[in-house]
Formats: C-alpha cells, sequence, structure tokens
C-alpha cells in the first residue's frame, strides 16, 4: 500500500478545440482593442465535460494556461484533495490488514506511510533554505485529520469531526483558519509530494499546484517564482487546475465517493460570477457556476487579484464545462467591472462548443 501512485490521467491529452480556441482568442483580441481591463493578462481554460467524462480527449481551449500565478485561496483546493487522498488511502490500509482499533491505524498508518512521504518529498521542501528542519520532515499528523469510522460513512477510517468542520470553514465559509487546520494536518511534504506525484506540479520548471504556505503565518512558506507577483507560497497554472477539476467532475479524483463529497463542499460555496452586484450569470440564466472555489489576495503592488475554479452548466444547451481563470487584477474596479470582461470570455468559449 502507497500513497504514490504516480501520475493522475490528463483529461487534456489532445489538441485543443479550434472553434472554442478562434472564439476565445477573438473575443480577447475584440476586448483588449477596445481597451477593456483584465483581459491582457487574464490565464483562463475552458473545458467540455458533457459527453467526454472520464475519458482523456475532453475538448478545451486556453489563453496563457501554463503561466503560473499566485491565487491565494484557490488553493486551498489542493489542501482539500490530498486529505481526502489520505482518507482514502489509510481506509484501504486498514481494510487490508483488517485492523479495527485507532492505535492499531494509527501505528501501521505511520509505518507504511511515513517512509513513503520522506522519499517523495520534493527538494523544494526538503531542500530549502527557509523552512525550519520540522517543516522539511513533517508527517501528518494522523490522529488529528483522522479516526476509526462510525458506520456514517463507507470508510472504515473516516474524518475527524475537527477536520469536517476545517473543510466547512476553508471551503464553504471561504476562511483561512480552517485551512491552516487542514495544512498543518497534512504537512508540506505530504502535500506538495502528493501533488508532485501526480504530475499535477512539475519540479523542474516549478509549474502547476505549489502550496507550502499555512495561510497564517505561522509556518515558514516555501515560495516559487509566478507571473503576476513576487514568489508565491499558493500559486498554480490554470491548466494544472482545471485538470484537476475536470477529474473531480468526472468522478475520477480520489474516487467516486470522495469526489462527490468534494464536490458537495464546492456546491455550497459562494462563486464570483453569480454573487457581484448585479449578479453577472442571475439565477435562472443561461450559464450557472454549480460548484467552485474563488481566490481573492493582495499583490506585493497591493493590487487585489481575483481568481476562480468553477464547474458550469449551460442549463440551455443541457452541458457541462470545467473552467479555471486566474490574474484578474481588480486595480480600484468593483468586482462586477474586473469580471464581466472575464465572463464574456468563457461565454464566447461555450457558446462556441
Amino acid at each position: 500500500m502507497t500513497l504514490f501512485t504516480g501520475p493522475v490521467d490528463d483529461p487534456l491529452a489532445f489538441n485543443n478545440n479550434p472553434p472554442m480556441q478562434d472564439a476565445l482568442d477573438t473575443t480577447r483580441q475584440q476586448l483588449s482593442d477596445a481597451g477593456t481591463p483584465t483581459v491582457d493578462d487574464l490565464a483562463v481554460i475552458v473545458v467540455a465535460l458533457t459527453g467526454f467524462e472520464g475519458g482523456l480527449n475532453h475538448p478545451w481551449a486556453a489563453i496563457r494556461d501554463q503561466d503560473e500565478c499566485y491565487s491565494a485561496s484557490l488553493l486551498k483546493i489542493a489542501a482539500m484533495y490530498t486529505a481526502f487522498d489520505l482518507r482514502a488511502s489509510a481506509d484501504q490500509l486498514a481494510t487490508d490488514q483488517g485492523l479495527t482499533t485507532w492505535p492499531a491505524v494509527q501505528a501501521a498508518l505511520t509505518a507504511t506511510f511515513d517512509p513513503d512521504i520522506t522519499a517523495h518529498t520534493p527538494a523544494l521542501i526538503s531542500q530549502s533554505t527557509v523552512l525550519r528542519s520540522e517543516d522539511k520532515a513533517r508527517k501528518p499528523n494522523y490522529s488529528a485529520v483522522l479516526r476509526l469510522g462510525d458506520g456514517s460513512s463507507p470508510f472504515a477510517v473516516d474524518f475527524t469531526p475537527a477536520q469536517t468542520n476545517a473543510f466547512e470553514d476553508m471551503m464553504v465559509q471561504q476562511h483561512d483558519p480552517g485551512a491552516t487546520t487542514t495544512i498543518h494536518g497534512l504537512g508540506y511534504p505530504y502535500l506538495d509530494g502528493k501533488i508532485a506525484d501526480d504530475g499535477l506540479f512539475d519540479s523542474t520548471s516549478s509549474q502547476g499546484l505549489w502550496l507550502a504556505g499555512d495561510y497564517a503565518g505561522v509556518w515558514p512558506a516555501a515560495r516559487i517564482p509566478c507571473v503576476n507577483d513576487g514568489d508565491t507560497a499558493q500559486g498554480t497554472t490554470a491548466r494544472q487546475l482545471v485538470r484537476l477539476l475536470t477529474l473531480l467532475a468526472d468522478d475520477k479524483l480520489v474516487g467516486p465517493t470522495s469526489s462527490e463529497d468534494m464536490k458537495a463542499l464546492m456546491a455550497r460555496a459562494g462563486k464570483f460570477f453569480a454573487s457581484t452586484v448585479p449578479p453577472i450569470w442571475p439565477p435562472g440564466g443561461q450559464f450557472v457556476a454549480t460548484h467552485g472555489k474563488v481566490g481573492i489576495g493582495s499583490l506585493q503592488t497591493l493590487q487585489t487579484v481575483l481568481s476562480e475554479g468553477i464547474l458550469v452548466s449551460d442549463t440551455v444547451r443541457g452541458r457541462s464545462f470545467a473552467v479555471a481563470y486566474q490574474n484578474v487584477i481588480q486595480d480600484g474596479l468593483t468586482q462586477r467591472q474586473a469580471l464581466v470582461p472575464v465572463a464574456t470570455l468563457i461565454e464566447a468559449a461555450l457558446n462556441a462548443f
């Protein structure tokens, strides 16, 4: 039993969709020529889901999708995902070994998983000149994150009430303390080692999902270069973020039950296009963001930057999509003013499919 099983599927493995790409490029150029704010440096990717579930040929279109950007709270998705993967792996280990008490489960987790985590800790963590020795060698605090299942779920090993509350706080309420609790329960070596082993972060180019800051400043942060700020501890490319979202939508991220649990959290979270005043995507409109996670942060320039990952339903045509966008500089604009051009771009790609 291992925590690290190699690269996850890439549902965007095939070339992008020409009509969607043409609509995205043409609309962006039109907006840019008109002097529309927020579009020139925007990173965005749109992926078709309906009819391609579970495959590696999801149609997609993108702009600047390989830019590594500081994306603030959007990266809490990475903490949620790796915690759910830890639960699934711990459940499998306990089931395989027939363990029925928490002390026995915890001992097995420590003996089996800790050496694996050490072997898969990214060099950006283990060789960091900023992190303390304890940060580089941390292992999950298993008893803080997990407990013996009580029969209320299919898992023999399940989340503690404190961890369940932390998911609610960080994903639904969009607060930082729950993220801090989750990251402290996992540790950077496992969290970032798992993402890198999945192929969702490339240690050579420092591109992809990267979360090595605890949203509280209690632990030192390990940072990587990004295009929209100084070095960041909470960054991603739009491509790798939407790859994760597509696997989640396809019920392939961890597994169907865990994917549904993660989607349930994201379904109850606030989404940008529905919450602006007035809403960009009003209730009853053609497009609805059904699941999502937003990111709102301050750049070193003191400008506010917005990002989001969403699953979108086209209610008119009965189609679903995954969308990620980032590096929307608010720069004195209202959220609606900053995001209307983003929605216009996304809608152009959606309607072109």
